[in-house]
């Protein structure tokens, strides 16, 4: 983002102006860029919106700027600061500005309106930059800061016509840390799971109204259908009439904060530490399997057919296992990880002997989503740890909580070592443990289990999974949100 540094006054012909640095003069442009008519940009405040246009290019040395009639321009890392107070009316002023937007102005090539397009004033109006400014900024940027202030905005799976309600739910988030939510690059490449707003405010003491937190959760995590319900047959600007309309009545009830670096509280929070190493952890760990996971790529019923009849011939063919060089924690981690994204291929890829416990359920859920993705373009079952990041959001009706976290392993012996961890699931192990299920609610039973595994290790060089038993298994509590 542009910093105060970025923007000065500049008396030009006898008169005060405000200007945006936007580059080096030595930097290349098209010789017609600043040519023809003038592309007009926009003030919003209180809804109302005006016109706004620049009026020239000034040099300073070897610095290029952009200058416009003198206005109190911010940056827009001034909602974290001097305007965070204001924040849900000054995003609600950019959401209406945008919506009353036509597709030549927003330009939405990336389908985000990009960061450094929108800048603030003293008295909490939205400046959007015309866009042919707009054009010359985006191409005298560094890929860095391209990176930082529109692909970060772009989440995988967002619908296209939703990404600007996405965006702006982005920034409220943003006011309320002093961060995206998508920011730094492990998060993105793992699952897009961002630190929860309610550990994040913690650290400053402050805790947000409930239903506007609530409703900056739910734009983050929604599911592409819930996205193709909100939006109809709307463009993206016009979705925002959804934005506008639901966050009318919402209460945002932050203060303003002077240092630029109060950010670096939550970051140094051992809370923040410990998701900052499962998301690094977590992307190294897509990145192994997406390197060298087997792709599935048989339809629903050749796969009943294929692990009823020829598991044993699929076994003896595939060598060697995708965990050939990991030692017997990194199988282990790479098995919970296989049941958490509910791959049965990768689940049993180093066992050689009696498929584990987890196996048929595995292979039920596998086959239960890939049907119910291909004709509803949706997976009804939620990651555990991915909806207990998210701070378990209710849920839509249909959608269960699988999977395990908080895997601790303890070595026995040489070649034996128990893992412990936390097993979510709908379903109860028995019926003392069965709570009052209903169609709008949902029970997720969470299971403390100890399961012991042995080791192999065989002529070729690498460990097998010899053998594996569940030996304590206790109910640990329940958890229970509502459906909608």
């Amino acid at each position: 983002m542009f910093s105060k540094d970025d923007i000065r006054k500049i008396e030009i012909n006898g008169k005060m102006h405000t200007a945006l640095l936007i580059g080096k003069k030595s930097e290349d442009l098209p010789r017609h860029i600043f040519q023809g008519e003038r592309k007009c940009g926009k003030i919003i405040k209180n809804g109302e919106i005006t016109p706004f246009y620049w009026l020239g290019v000034h040099y300073i040395d070897d610095e290029r700027y952009v200058y416009f009639d003198d206005i109190d321009l911010l940056p827009l890392s001034e909602l974290f600061l001097s305007k965070r107070s204001n924040a849900l009316d000054i995003v609600r002023n950019l959401a209406k500005g945008l919506e009353e937007s036509d597709e030549e102005f927003l330009n939405l090539e990336t389908s985000i309106f990009p960061l450094y397009r929108i800048f603030l004033t003293a008295d909490n109006a939205v400046v959007l930059l015309p866009p042919d400014i707009g054009d010359v900024i985006g191409i005298l940027r560094s890929e860095e800061e391209r990176i930082s202030e529109v692909n970060v905005l772009i989440r995988r799976e967002s619908e296209y016509n939703f990404a600007l309600v996405m965006e702006m739910a982005e920034l409220l988030y943003y006011a309320a840390v002093g961060f995206l939510p998508y920011q730094v690059e492990d998060v993105r490449y793992y699952k897009y799971i961002e630190y929860p707003l309610e550990k994040a405010l913690s650290a400053f003491s402050e805790s947000l109204d409930e239903k506007t937190q609530g409703f900056i959760n739910f734009i983050l995590h929604a599911k592409q259908s819930r996205m193709r319900d909100i939006m109809g047959n709307r463009g993206p600007s016009c979705a925002l009439s959804w934005f506008l309309d639901k966050s009318e009545d919402l209460r945002w009830n932050l203060k303003n904060l002077e240092s630029p670096d109060a950010a670096n509280i939550i970051k140094d929070t051992e809370d923040y530490k410990e998701f900052a190493k499962k998301s690094t952890s977590g992307a190294k760990r897509r990145t192994f399997f997406r390197k060298k996971g087997t792709v599935i790529t048989i339809s629903a019923i050749l796969i009943i057919l294929l692990l009823a009849l020829t598991v044993d011939i699929v076994r003896a063919v595939r060598r060697p296992p995708e965990t050939k060089d990991l030692d017997q924690e990194g199988i282990l981690y790479s098995f919970f990880e296989a049941q958490n994204d509910l791959n049965p291929d990768m689940l049993i890829t180093a066992v050689k002997g009696k498929n584990p416990e987890q196996y048929a359920e595995i292979v039920n859920f596998y086959i239960s989503d890939r049907v119910t993705t291909a004709y509803e373009s949706n997976s009804p079952i939620l990651r555990a740890d991915d909806w207990l990041s998210s701070g378990c959001p209710d849920v839509e009706s249909g959608d269960i909580v699988y999977g395990v976290t908080d895997v601790s392993l303890e070595r026995i012996d040489e070649c034996t070592i128990d893992a412990s961890y936390l097993y979510y699931t709908p379903y109860a192990e028995n019926e003392e443990d069965k709570g009052e299920e209903s169609a709008d609610i949902l029970i997720t039973y969470v299971y403390y289990v100890k399961q012991r595994f042995s080791f192999e290790y065989n002529k070729r060089g690498w460990w097998n999974i010899s053998a594996s038993e569940v030996v304590e298994k206790e109910l640990e509590k329940t958890i229970t949100v509502d459906c909608y």
